[in-house]
């Protein structure tokens, strides 16, 4: 437990403002982001045996292509949102009132705050998947490398054993 989870355990629900409820839960949120990020490079470190297979290469491979083309579609919407926005500026008719002045210059600043917020909203769904993605990913690799390791050997290794077994003898 943190040293700001403590204190706000020791503070009723009741008494703490809306804002230290939000910290408390976007503390709590990011905890749980940097566990799971933890774990996923734990179980890919335990599971490196496995990346020696070239189809776990090229799958990790694919991951990534994965990866890079949703940032390369997060750029492309936000350059296309950005253009957008600079379109409708220079669409502007010329205000004649401050009135109508300031309601054409807030009307883009919410454009461009619904931009920033849609782009980082994408981000952070994007971080998510990845750790989800990757972590059932590296769970199946784990599960197929300990599979491996305790498959029965094949006849043809049996046999090859047994001759070694009576060459030694």
């Amino acid at each position: 437990m943190s040293f700001f989870d403590s204190i706000s355990a020791a503070i009723p629900p009741s008494l703490q403002s809306p804002d230290v409820q939000r910290l408390n839960s976007l503390s709590q949120l990011y905890a749980q982001s940097a566990s799971r990020q933890w774990q996923s490079g734990l179980n890919a470190a335990a599971a490196l045996p496995a990346y020696a297979n070239p189809e776990t290469l090229f799958e990790a491979w694919a991951l990534q292509q994965a990866v890079w083309q949703r940032l390369q579609k997060q750029g492309e919407q936000w350059r296309d949102g950005l253009a957008a926005i600079y379109a409708e500026r220079n669409q502007l008719r010329r205000a004649n009132t401050m009135s109508k002045f300031f309601e054409q210059e807030y009307n883009l600043y919410a454009q461009f705050g619904e931009l920033v917020s849609d782009q980082f909203t994408s981000l952070l769904e994007l971080i998510d998947n990845i750790q989800v993605d990757y972590g059932y990913w590296i769970a199946q690799k784990q599960t197929d490398t300990v599979q491996t390791a305790n498959a029965p050997a094949s006849a043809d290794g049996v046999a090859s054993t047994r001759r070694k077994q009576a060459n030694a003898a």
